[in-house]
């Protein structure tokens, strides 16, 4: 299972600060120059879902998520000054815009609250389906009727400010902001449980963040069902407006913060990934150049896991075909050579599975120096066309069915190839491998 990608962060993220912040808004007056951050991030917001339809069309697991960016989407392109004048004209309703935008993004949230449960909670997400829809038509119809009741006069630059102690537009807030911290308190109970399952700690810490992070939505939701409660009774509000902006950034910094940890988890796994085909690289030539037939054919990506993956199984492949050219003789003599040696090199500093290894450099052991010895010897035999002790050259073996390779542990089978890498290139290796190749007699 799969963290909830990066992606999902815009439709959170964005819903937070465009409903919960002044949530009644209706938007810039028509003459306001549009702020380059607005055009940027609309424009990131409609290249995102143009290019996520065709996924959403073809998989229903992507219909969620791509509806709840189309939701957003639609939102701030509703916020544009000229499209909200051509709207609240065209209509000749006033303030028209405000609950459209509202409508659309009540859909968009309970889209990310979908996703997100069929994501963390598979099982979970059938259930919440219908009670979900049901809640999501009552806060709409309620929206609709209450904006239906508040007397306007004509365009206002912010809507709730406009209509102080009436009830319909303190409903509208309520409305509004109830559903948001719902959703977040269910998502925040969504993300706590999978975090609790996730098995990387790059995904746990991620998920554990975003909990944190609509945990303080969900807070800053309840403070502004307080405040319009208070305000429609002519109180003042009990903690200062600096407090309510300072936990709605809050939140938003903990879900930005949140979806981005997983991320660099898989981009530094990439990285190591890549580092550690490098240094797999000459073994896998070497042992590969003796036994070509191992070499996987079938194109499988480029990504520098898979390709890993691949370097790891032909390895494993190559070894086990030259360990049928092995006797015990020559096992023996490598075995002897390797407690006699004394080389130290690093082993697997930037393996698959610990970064914080780069620095480590230990001893290569005396197993994985024997195995390089008689590896070395038997690739020079089979180039040099010799057969085993035992007359036939042995089958390639059936490393890479799945369930021959199910089982292994794969980043204990990085770590003994990288140090039997080190080992495999060492002088020790070398001189060896001179020791055993047949030399050249001389002339009369």
């Amino acid at each position: 299972m799969t963290c909830p990608p990066l992606a999902l962060l815009g439709p959170l993220a964005l819903h937070d600060r465009l409903a919960l912040h002044g949530p009644l808004a209706a938007g810039p007056a028509a003459d306001t120059p549009l702020p380059l951050t607005h055009v940027v991030v609309l424009a990131m917001l409609w290249l995102v879902t143009v290019w996520r339809l065709p996924a959403a069309v073809r998989n229903p697991r992507q219909r969620m998520l791509w509806t709840a960016f189309a939701g957003v989407t639609i939102m701030v392109t509703l916020g544009l000054p000229g499209l909200t004048a051509w709207v609240d004209t065209t209509t000749g309703l006033p303030n028209v815009v405000v609950p459209i935008k509202h409508v659309i993004g009540l859909v968009a949230c309970a889209a990310m609250v979908a996703f997100v449960a069929e994501t963390a909670r598979p099982e979970l997400a059938p259930r919440l389906r219908r009670p979900q829809l049901v809640v999501l038509l009552a806060a709409q119809a309620g929206l609709v009727v209450c904006f239906a009741l508040i007397r306007q006069g004509g365009e206002v630059t912010d809507f709730y400010q406009a209509y102080p102690g009436s009830v319909p537009a303190a409903l509208y807030a309520l409305i509004v902001a109830g559903y948001l911290g719902s959703a977040m308190g269910v998502a925040s109970w969504l993300f706590g449980t999978y975090a609790r399952r996730a098995g990387a700690g790059w995904l746990r810490s991620g998920l554990r963040v975003l909990a944190a992070g609509t945990a303080a939505g969900l807070g800053y939701s309840v403070l502004r069902v307080c405040q319009v409660l208070l305000e429609l009774d002519a109180r003042p509000m009990f903690v200062p407006a600096s407090l309510l902006y300072g936990i709605e950034w809050l939140a938003i910094a903990l879900v930005l913060l949140g979806s981005s940890i997983p991320a660099v988890g898989v981009a530094l796994a990439t990285l190591r990934a890549w580092r550690t085909v490098r240094r797999l690289r000459p073994l896998w030539a070497s042992l590969t150049a003796a036994v070509p037939e191992v070499v996987l054919t079938a194109p499988l990506g480029r990504s520098p896991r898979v390709l890993l993956h691949r370097r790891v199984i032909e390895i494993r492949d190559a070894a086990l075909v030259l360990a049928g050219h092995a006797d015990d003789e020559l096992r023996a003599r490598a075995d002897r050579s390797a407690a006699a040696s004394d080389v130290a090199g690093d082993t697997a500093g930037d393996t698959a599975g610990d970064l914080a290894s780069d620095a480590a450099s230990d001893a290569v052991s005396g197993e994985a120096l024997a195995e390089a010895f008689w590896l070395r010897a038997t690739c020079a035999q089979r180039l040099a066309g010799r057969l085993p002790a035992t007359g036939a050259a042995p089958d390639v073996p059936e490393l890479t069915a799945a369930a021959g390779f199910a089982d292994l542990d794969f980043e204990t089978e990085t770590r003994r190839l990288l140090r039997l890498a080190a080992a495999y290139h060492s002088p020790a290796a070398d001189a060896f491998t001179r020791a055993e190749s047949p030399q050249p007699t001389a002339g009369p």
